[in-house]
């Protein structure tokens, strides 16, 4: 997929944008894609992103955050059809050449002797479970432990890993299961960092604002909320407003991000609508943004309105990531010495 900076990308980076970032940003959700990765052809949905390596992404990106120095969190990409261990050693074998951290893609049948000796790459940091690996039969309605069996949690508690979790079910981290299953988790095992992608699947506001009283028992505890693909500003509000700076980790989902779009909410449901994918029309000319400055254009609404500090606007999109990496390699020198 082409990366250009156009007239509208660059007035948002101007305009909303500039002012907020900090000068070092920590991108810790980015997806590796190669043609290698599948037993047989690239699935047709994912055709679109083109070869996405390690350097290619990293390239993208950093032309795209323009002066800002990156660092990055890396994985794969989940799927049913893909060769995950295959995947999961060309990140341990890129991150020595390009010096980043990652996380290896876990299936409920990783063996514990496999993932101890992946665990011990410098570089990897923790575990990127899925749903669609669930042993149940309708992924989308899995619990945790459906797709991350507690002897994997086990491991990483024992190393002080992060896991990013994908939640299931229709209602994200709003679905009361969901909830009682990282509270449980959390506490059982309470040397895990817990990082929930896309602000806990919440793509739109609705879900969260119903069930913050109940969300908010995860404050205090090893667990973050990461603000990938997430492109609805009153989402950060409330999830910066009621969690503050300290628990939100800043991920960009490349190569996602690279689309031209957003997500659109219908009625209680959502939809990822880009240029790339569907026919956008009006009754005047409309030039989509990047998916990737829309989404920092609502996080920095959200920044502004709540006149967070500088401070705070570089733990969200650097200290915390880094403080939750250092940690885990601390963690980790303890357990091996």
């Amino acid at each position: 997929m082409k990366v250009q900076i156009k007239q509208v990308d660059e007035r948002i980076w101007n305009e909303e944008i500039k002012e907020i970032l900090p000068s070092k940003i920590f991108d810790a959700h980015v997806h590796t894609l190669k043609k290698d990765f599948f037993s047989n052809c690239v699935p047709e949905g994912l055709r679109i992103y083109g070869e996405c390596s390690v350097p290619a992404v990293q390239k993208k990106l950093s032309f795209l955050f323009q002066t800002r120095q990156l660092q990055f969190l890396f994985t794969g990409w989940p799927s049913t059809d893909a060769l995950i261990e295959k995947q999961n050693m060309y990140l341990v074998n890129c991150s020595k050449k390009y010096q980043f951290n990652f996380l290896v893609i876990v299936t409920p049948q990783f063996t514990p002797s496999y993932l101890e000796k992946i665990v011990k790459d410098k570089n990897c940091i923790g575990f990127k479970p899925y749903k669609c690996f669930s042993s149940k039969s309708d992924p989308e309605d899995a619990k945790i432990t459906d797709y991350l069996p507690e002897h994997q949690i086990e491991i990483a508690n024992e190393y002080g890993l992060l896991i990013t979790l994908h939640l299931s079910k229709r209602k994200g981290i709003s679905d009361p299961e969901n909830i009682d299953d990282l509270l449980y988790l959390s506490e059982k095992y309470p040397c895990v960092s817990w990082n929930l992608a896309h602000c806990g699947r919440s793509y739109f506001p609705e879900n969260i604002e119903k069930s913050m009283r109940n969300m908010i028992r995860l404050k205090g505890r090893n667990v973050f909320f990461d603000t990938s693909a997430v492109t609805d500003r009153c989402v950060f509000e409330i999830l910066f407003s009621e969690f503050g700076a300290d628990y939100i980790i800043y991920g960009s989902d490349a190569p996602i991000c690279f689309h031209r779009g957003k997500c659109v909410r219908f009625g209680y449901d959502w939809a990822f609508i880009t240029k790339e994918t569907h026919s956008i029309t009006a009754s005047f000319p409309v030039e989509p943004a990047l998916l990737l400055y829309e989404q920092l254009w609502a996080m920095c609404h959200a920044i502004k309105k709540l006149k967070f500090s500088k401070k705070q606007a570089n733990e969200i999109f650097f200290e915390n990531a880094e403080k939750v990496i250092k940690k885990v390699k601390s963690s980790k020198r303890k357990h091996l010495c």
